[in-house]
């Protein structure tokens, strides 16, 4: 009798467990599909605000943009209505082009739609930012981890000297130095973007990681330092655990917490990074496009591009945070939490 008794509480806790995970999966899975929805109204009254300091400069060129379109929904739907030609309709005239017909606008009639020009250039854009935040992470974590285990010697010194180095330079000055010395002395790498060159990509994705780099580096090493000096990882030691263990599997985890927390902060730097340097390597991307748009007061390519890199550091953000949730043990106690709490109310009930 007592052997079932066992058996059957013990299926009730496998039971309980699985019923936990459900609910912890549902939780996230929650999280990610509001968070993704909130994309929406940030993306609407962002572009409002754009919208509105473009359209009341002088001579701006939104102003002139007509609400008709040739016979679709929205011409229909002003028609009965009779709406007339002022700011709020254009706005929700270019609204209805970018989501009914994916166009961000046209400099002049006879001009190609804007989604036209800058489709290719998006790819080199993330490709860039992409290499750039792994290239941050791969090598800033480490070297960080690196200078902490190595606290008060001579590898933490370089570390903490190279890293304040980096982070003092601007981005086109270390662009100017890898060209001359990597290009021009040493015709390492080509100076120029050749889009069917690999190696095109290398001295950019450099130039934008070696600021991340520095800053994720000095981030790793105060948070490995802060984690090292907490007492479950004395109490580890204590126990007999192998120094890498103790690192690898209980320090690092936590360590990682401040680094991933502050992610968003440092895609955001990156992706400024990247307006530099592709107008320096003259790489087709969203940056370089942007920034001759400005010379020339094309509003709608500022507008489209300015939606376009919006979207791409919100997305970004969203997988940033997703990577928190997962790696802080209190976020997902946070999403236990509720399910444990609803079934304690109803047994009480």
């Amino acid at each position: 009798m007592s052997a079932r008794v066992g058996m059957s509480s013990d299926a009730e806790k496998r039971a309980g467990k699985k019923g936990n995970r459900t609910g912890v999966r549902l939780k996230v899975a929650r999280y990610i599909i509001k968070r993704t929805l909130l994309f929406i109204p940030a993306i609407l009254v962002i572009l409002f605000i754009l919208y509105t300091l473009i359209y009341f400069l002088p001579g701006s060129r939104m102003a002139m943009m007509p609400i008709s379109r040739g016979g679709d929904a929205l011409d229909s739907l002003f028609t009965s209505i009779s709406a007339p030609d002022n700011f709020f309709t254009k706005f929700v005239r270019y609204i209805y082009n970018i989501i009914a017909h994916r166009d961000f606008g046209r400099s002049t009639p006879s001009s190609a739609g804007l989604m036209s020009d800058i489709a290719y250039r998006i790819k080199n854009t993330l490709l860039l930012l992409l290499t750039g935040v792994g290239a941050t992470i791969v090598v800033g974590v480490p070297l960080g981890i690196y200078a902490a285990l190595r606290k008060g010697r001579a590898a933490d010194r370089v570390v903490s000297v190279i890293t304040v180095f980096l982070s003092a330079l601007p981005p086109y000055t270390v662009a100017i130095v890898l060209a001359i010395v990597i290009c021009v002395r040493l015709s390492l790498l080509p100076v120029t973007h050749v889009a069917s060159d690999p190696k095109a990509y290398i001295l950019p994705t450099v130039t934008i990681a070696l600021g991340g780099i520095a800053s994720v580096a000095r981030m790793a090493r105060s948070s490995m330092l802060e984690v090292l000096e907490q007492p479950y990882i004395t109490a580890l030691r204590s126990k007999g655990l192998p120094e890498r263990s103790v690192i690898l599997k209980h320090a690092l985890k936590n360590a990682m917490i401040p680094v991933i927390s502050a992610l968003g902060g440092l895609i955001a730097q990156l992706l400024c990074g990247t307006f530099v340097v592709e107008n320096f390597f003259m790489v087709p991307g969203l940056g370089s496009f942007m920034l001759n748009s400005l010379s020339v007061r094309d509003h709608f390519e500022i507008l489209g591009c300015a939606v376009i890199l919006i979207i791409i550091l919100m997305c970004m953000n969203l997988v940033s945070d997703i990577l928190y949730g997962f790696v802080n043990p209190k976020i997902r106690l946070r999403y236990a939490e509720k399910p444990a709490r609803r079934k304690r109310k109803e047994a009480a009930g």
